[in-house]
């Protein structure tokens, strides 16, 4: 019997969530456990996936998950509000204890969805992270009077797998002071901002930032007028379709 592919899988668990969330029914441990096998389509073209995620949809594996949650600890996290802008299917949620509240930023749809089932919760939204900091419904301007509409704001942890590669989407025109060039740096930023003093930052980011120097100087800087580093590993390439290698960074909130 040919074993069906992960793009496969992924259409047949987005069918069954249009049908249970068109019937209005609930979904059973077996569902869920069905669900929990959903995968980005990053680097999956030759499986027949398509879309924007091909790019960016590299969900983290749940050994480096936990390592991390192990590092936040380490530094001092002892619970409260956490906030992971990039959420996927909710990975980063699972390692949680029950004195965390979540608040997750998802713009796949259907992922978005099943981390609203796996993990009810969590406060989800299917928006990018980039509109936390605009003012809603519309989210066509910055909000003026405070930094962001989010009730768990400032938060005591912001930790998650941000996504790679050039800052550019329908909301980017919105944040040119300072100047981002990558997205990634981009959530370390804005990630930072929504940290309460003494908060953490945990992310899976690029190896650039920790190795390059004029290209990153200046956001550097005005991230070291907020933040103190406390932690960073470099790791081989930990995701099956690419290649690119990846550092773990622990920023604290001054």
């Amino acid at each position: 019997m040919q074993r069906k592919s992960q793009n496969e899988i992924n259409k047949e668990i987005e069918a069954l969530i249009e049908e249970k969330d068109r019937l209005g029914r609930g979904y059973r441990y077996e569902d869920k456990l069905f669900i929990d096998r959903y995968r980005g389509s990053g680097g999956a073209g030759a499986s027949g996936a398509k879309g924007r995620g091909l790019l960016f949809e590299y969900y983290t594996p749940d050994y480096l998950v936990s390592l991390m949650w192990q590092l936040a600890e380490h530094h001092g996290f002892q619970g409260g509000n956490v906030l992971e802008p990039s959420c996927g299917t909710g990975r980063f949620f699972k390692p949680a204890g029950p004195d965390v509240n979540f608040t997750g930023f998802e713009t796949n749809k259907t992922s978005a969805r099943i981390a609203q089932i796996l993990f009810p919760k969590a406060e989800v939204h299917n928006l990018y992270f980039e509109q936390a900091f605009m003012e809603a419904p519309w989210y066509r301007a910055r909000l003026k009077k405070e930094l962001t509409w989010l009730k768990g704001s400032p938060f005591d942890m912001v930790i998650g797998n941000p996504p790679f590669g050039t800052f550019k989407s329908r909301y980017s025109s919105q944040f040119r002071h300072p100047k981002v060039m990558q997205i990634e740096i981009f959530f370390m930023y804005y990630g930072l901002r929504l940290l309460k003093k003494g908060g953490l930052l945990v992310y899976l980011i690029p190896p650039g930032f920790m190795r390059t120097g004029s290209k990153y100087e200046k956001i550097k800087n005005e991230m070291g007028l907020i933040c103190e580093l406390l932690d960073a590993y470099h790791l081989p390439p930990i995701f099956n379709k690419t290649g690119i290698a990846t550092d773990i960074i622990v920023l604290k909130r001054k």
